[in-house]
């Protein structure tokens, strides 16, 4: 009888021992596998700095050593030095060097462009381990169970293909959204430049105006005095002097608000973008060429054509396109339901089993069909987006060739109706030398013809926007040829 405890209990330690020597080979396999999937990338903390901001908007300047080395890699144009005042290009140039809105569209392509890699991932794989016991109820020797399994699964119908595919058309939108934001920070800039030269041609013209309507009530002031003139002539004479007066405030402070819009938009400080003057006469004459050019080439149809291709919007609308049509592809594709593989062994002290296991959902045929329908609709909203895009071309493009031919035949109409009012102030002016008019009525005779100044700048402001246009319609460079993208592989 002793001997058979003695056997027992033999036979018993064997087993905890063989349990040992089982489960402790798991726990280190187990913890290889899993640690070798870590490669335990630390996590790094970004702090905002306010004060390191402002240091970094002090030193966004004109005159920046890194802004000169940009202007100096930008071969396509040859860029006068700013010290001698801002132009069309060098604007431009410091828009593309130091505005905000388009580096977040290009950091936010970048962690789009990520998801490429991420999806040419296979779905993961896991792995378990299992250590039970029982309650003995057959008296077995021991109650310990140890076991590993694992998980493989496995896609159907091309699912990771279609996805990277989905990865890749969401990067194109992203890039075309990067390019899209540049575009329209340029129309911004070029359309809040425009309208300060014009603006400093208005004031120009007013501050003659009202130098004139100081004269008049000046003069109507000492016929009131000398009794000639009336009380009602004298108020009517300054209160033409207190319009003129608030018409000058009103523009320059029109002009102050178009400041700081193209500073916001170049990404340097007022006061810095205030140190050159803006060339207001090189702009506008830049235009006034280009313009002619444009117009007498007759290039309409082949940039008609162009822009049916090339067009930003319409580029981003088609990826846009693109991905509806690869999520549709998915939703066909979850049709066919993925599969699960679960290979799993178990030690049950000296009962090795090995089993495997196979696992997959159900389809719901009405979900899918459900899934598949809504993807479809998705799909034909964006290709109703390209048809209305497709339409708003063509429109643009026929409105802007007309905008262009009245601008330029009310310049011209304009700009004879300058040269009569040059000729009628030279034979007024000789009138008065030769005493056959005063000087009250010279200057009144003035103030009647300053109309017509405000007409020519209105039909050259009329014409020099159209270029304005034909940037807009056309998403081409037009109102000057530089332009700075990134290529979508950097």
């Amino acid at each position: 009888m002793l001997e058979s405890k003695l056997f027992i209990n033999l036979k018993f330690i064997h087993k905890k021992l063989n349990s040992a020597l089982i489960v402790r080979p798991l726990l280190i396999v187990f913890f290889c596998l899993i640690t070798s999937g870590c490669q335990l990338i630390p996590y790094s903390k970004k702090e905002v700095d306010l004060s390191k901001i402002n240091d970094h908007i002090n030193v966004q300047t004109p005159s920046a050593e890194s802004f000169q080395d940009f202007l100096s890699s930008i071969k396509e144009v040859n860029f006068e030095p700013i010290d001698k005042g801002w132009n069309i290009d060098s604007l431009l140039a410091a828009l593309y060097f130091f505005n905000t809105q388009i580096k977040i569209a290009e950091k936010d392509y970048q962690s789009i462009k990520a998801n490429e890699v991420i999806a040419k991932f296979r779905p993961q794989s896991s792995i378990g381990l299992e250590i039970g016991s029982g309650n003995n109820a057959n008296d077995e020797i021991s109650n310990d169970i140890a076991g590993l399994n694992l998980l493989f699964p496995f896609e159907t119908a091309n699912k990771r293909l279609i996805r990277y595919e989905i990865a890749l058309n969401t990067s194109q939108s992203s890039y075309e959204n990067y390019r899209l934001v540049a575009w329209n920070e340029r129309l911004k800039l070029v359309n809040a430049v425009i309208q300060y030269v014009f603006q400093i041609k208005k004031i120009k013209v007013i501050k003659n105006e009202l130098i004139t309507i100081q004269a008049i009530y000046n003069m109507n002031l000492r016929r009131f005095e000398n009794g000639i003139n009336d009380q009602l002539t004298l108020h009517q004479a300054k209160l033409d002097l207190q319009v003129a007066e608030n018409k000058l405030k009103n523009l320059q402070l029109e002009q102050i608000n178009l400041r700081k819009l193209i500073s916001q938009t170049t990404g340097v400080r007022v006061n810095f973008l205030e140190k050159n003057p803006i060339l207001a006469d090189n702009i506008i004459n830049g235009q006034l060429t280009k313009i002619a050019i444009f117009h007498q080439n007759q290039v309409y149809q082949q940039w008609n054509e162009e822009a049916s291709l090339s067009r930003i919007d319409l580029r981003k609308s088609l990826a846009n396109y693109a991905i509806s049509e690869a999520n549709l592809k998915l939703e066909v594709a979850k049709q066919y339901p993925d599969i699960k593989f679960n290979p799993a062994y178990l030690y049950d002290y000296g009962n090795k089993i090995w089993t495997l296991g196979i696992t997959s959902l159900i389809p719901n045929i009405e979900k899918n069909k459900a899934l598949i329908l809504r993807a479809e609709k998705i799909r034909d909203v964006e290709a109703s987006r390209i048809i209305d895009l497709q339409l708003q071309l063509v429109n643009d493009a026929d409105n802007v060739v007309l905008l262009l031919d009245q601008a330029q035949q009310k310049f011209e109409n304009a700009k004879n109706l300058l040269t009569e009012k040059e000729n009628l102030l030279t034979n007024m002016q000789k009138k008065y030398n030769q005493g056959l008019i005063s000087r009250y009525e010279l200057e009144k005779e003035k103030i009647k013809l300053y109309e017509i100044d405000y007409i020519y700048l209105d039909s050259l402001y009329n014409l020099v926007i159209s270029g304005f246009e034909i940037e807009k319609t056309y998403q081409k460079p037009f109102v000057s040829k530089l332009i700075i993208e990134k290529q979508p592989n950097e």
